[in-house]
């Protein structure tokens, strides 16, 4: 399998991201999916934050699971602006919760 020739500015700025600072880059990844109409990828963003998930912290996890659920369901459902929406709202909010602006 050929490996894709990833962008040296866009390596680096994931290869120095903190957590917080890459769950905003999924989000901001996942909205552009939906911007594109590309389900495959949105869908494999929504499967990354679902893995990313902290499930000993329970009163946070299984919230944040099923609004991913509801936004995979949304995509599945081809209503990307609506998911693209999601995206943007969730990078918003974990943005200003992080100090990430």
């Amino acid at each position: 399998m050929q490996k894709t020739k990833m962008n040296p500015y866009l390596e680096q700025k994931v290869m120095t991201a903190n957590p917080e600072q890459l769950i905003a880059y999924v989000y901001e990844a996942g909205a552009t999916y939906c911007a594109q109409k590309n389900a495959d990828k949105a869908r494999r963003a929504l499967q990354i934050l679902m893995q990313s998930l902290n499930y000993d912290v329970k009163e946070v996890s299984p919230v944040f699971y099923d609004v991913y659920r509801y936004i995979n369901h949304l995509v599945n459902r081809r209503k990307f602006d609506e998911a693209k929406k999601a995206f943007d709202d969730l990078k918003q909010t974990w943005a200003k919760a992080y100090n990430l602006n």
